[in-house]
């Protein structure tokens, strides 16, 4: 290629050595490119982008403090910095699995490895700009989310460039998938496959053959796939996949966990490992993935508050396993997370969210009339209000360990409407939402049973057996002020309370202080304390004398 060819191109070298960054000057400049742009990190390297279209972007993995090369790259493309004929070429020293297996998800234009000499470079460079310019049609559809005619564009390619037919096939075969073509994407790489066994047109057929549920044939094509390194992490994502629609959920968390060994860098797949270990029932191992995944995400385009809220929720499930200190110890670190979300996101959009957190930690330390009020804080849930996926299956839990049934069925109902995305991350949400949705029913029916007997013996005068049931209900429903109410009601009338019911009572007393009654249940409250506190003082609540000045 002519070196004029690149006298008018614009280039950009981010790389933290400056003896490299001088090298790599020098070889470009030996190429014919003169507007040759140095950077040091992903930051500069990002002002840049927004000031000047590249052409090219030469980049090295490791970055030194701050964004990589992967995460400068993903940001690139996510706020559309890029020109759709920009060639984003990797260079790094390293050549481990991780980063291998991490650049062929990533997917530049290439990756080269260090140390690299000049006509390697000339090669690579030469050859990237190359498939660009024949498949720029297809790179100009895609950028403009115009999936139709990008697939007409490879078919033009295929026919008229037979030397960059692969890269185009492959491209098309993404696209069939991506648009929900299944049938017909399975009949294109059944084709592809009749002249050469590509790996990547084999784990096409069998993604296809996934979505048209011809799972026996899936498994056994995707167990194989997993042998080569090109297809290696996607067969594993997939085969973990098609397990849960087995519903082998611990073999699928073992096998998306080499996925995520492979490369640890996806932070969506994380988050479904995470998932799949609360379903086995896991927590801690689902904490310590949401432990990483705010370090693993903290420059990438995944950076949230929302990831450090769910490292607060996985430490909360845990908490309730451990005996009084390290819950307590285990609290506190999710409170500090809390404390970092103030600290390190402008946003306030994310208060209510918060607040669910915090009630959830109270509710944890027993403090369960305490841990009303940040949900109060909240406001009246609103159908329209819009909530993350994580934040809504939050909320449902909040109210449910505070026994308020109705708040967090509509919370599962929210979240219902959320779930709508044909995917992994999607899947793990679901079944989530199938246990809570257990749960509830679970909670439901033995409540309107134990009620029911309650009611009864109420009725038929034995109320030391009703006082029982009811106490056992406020286990399930802790913040419910009408059993608090039917307990003092119930306690008012026996003869002599056992002394084990005492605490429920002032359980009970405590609750109702705090809420807004209305009028007749504010006068049968204070009637029922008036009995009671007669008959057990201990029950009187006694209010602190001021301290006298000095």
């Amino acid at each position: 290629m002519d070196a004029s060819f690149f006298r008018c191109k614009q280039v950009l070298v981010v790389e933290d050595s400056a003896a490299v960054r001088a090298s790599v000057k020098g070889m470009l400049q030996q190429m014919g490119f003169e507007a040759i742009h140095l950077s040091r990190d992903a930051n500069d390297a990002l002002t840049r982008c927004h000031d000047i279209p590249y052409d090219f972007i030469l980049c090295d993995f490791n970055l030194g403090e701050g964004k990589d090369g992967y995460q400068l790259f993903e940001t690139l493309k996510q706020q559309a910095l890029m020109p759709p004929l920009c060639c984003f070429i990797i260079i790094s020293a390293e050549s481990q699995r991780q980063l291998v297996h991490g650049v062929i998800e990533l997917q530049p234009d290439d990756y080269i490895l260090k140390p690299f000499t000049f006509p390697i470079l000339n090669e690579r460079i030469i050859r990237a700009v190359k498939q660009k310019i024949a498949l720029r049609k297809v790179y100009l559809s895609l950028f403009e989310n115009n999936d139709k005619e990008a697939i007409k564009e490879c078919d033009s390619v295929v026919s008229n460039k037979p030397e960059f037919a692969f890269q185009a096939l492959r491209i098309k075969g993404e696209l069939l998938l991506k648009t929900g073509q299944y049938q017909q994407a399975e009949r294109f790489y059944k084709s592809v496959l009749t002249d050469k066994a590509l790996p990547w047109a084999r784990l096409g057929a069998a993604i296809a053959a996934f979505y048209l549920e011809r799972w026996d044939d899936t498994e056994l094509q995707l167990a194989d796939l997993t042998q080569y390194d090109i297809t290696k992490v996607e067969a594993l994502d997939w085969l973990s996949h098609l397990m849960v629609k087995y519903g082998r959920y611990e073999a699928a968390q073992q096998t998306l966990y080499q996925a995520v060994l492979l490369s640890p860098q996806n932070i969506k797949r994380q988050r479904t490992l995470s998932n799949l270990n609360v379903i086995i029932g896991d927590k801690e191992a689902a904490a310590r993935i949401n432990g990483k995944l705010v370090a693993a995400a903290r420059y990438s385009v995944e950076e949230s508050a929302e990831n450090y809220l769910n490292h607060a929720r996985s430490l909360i499930d845990v908490a309730y396993s451990k005996n009084p200190l390290e819950r307590t110890v285990i609290l506190q670190n999710a409170s500090q997370l809390l404390d970092s979300v103030g600290k390190r996101f402008a946003d306030t959009g994310w208060q209510k969210a918060i607040n669910v957190v915090r009630s959830r930690i109270l509710a944890a330390k027993g403090q369960l009339i305490e841990a009303r009020q940040p949900l109060l804080d909240n406001g009246v849930a609103d159908k329209a209000e819009v909530m993350t996926i994580d934040s809504c299956m939050d909320a449902a839990k909040a109210y449910f360990e505070l026994g308020d049934i109705h708040s967090s069925q509509f919370y599962i109902d929210k979240l219902a409407s959320y779930l709508v995305n044909d995917d992994y991350l999607t899947e793990t949400q679901k079944i989530m939402l199938k246990m809570e949705k257990i749960r509830h029913e679970e909670l439901k029916a033995t409540i309107k049973q134990i009620s029911a007997e309650a009611a009864d013996a109420y009725e038929n005068g034995f109320f030391i057996q009703a006082v029982s049931l009811f106490c056992e209900t406020f286990d399930h429903m802790p913040t419910n002020t009408i059993i608090a109410l039917n307990i003092l009601q119930t306690a008012s009338k026996c003869d002599k309370l056992p002394v084990k019911y005492l605490r429920y009572c002032k359980q009970a007393i405590k609750l109702l202080k705090a809420c807004v009654l209305e009028k007749s249940s504010k006068v049968k409250f204070q009637h029922y304390v008036a009995i009671l506190c007669e008959h057990y003082p201990q029950l009187v609540v006694r209010t602190p004398r001021p301290k006298a000045n000095s």
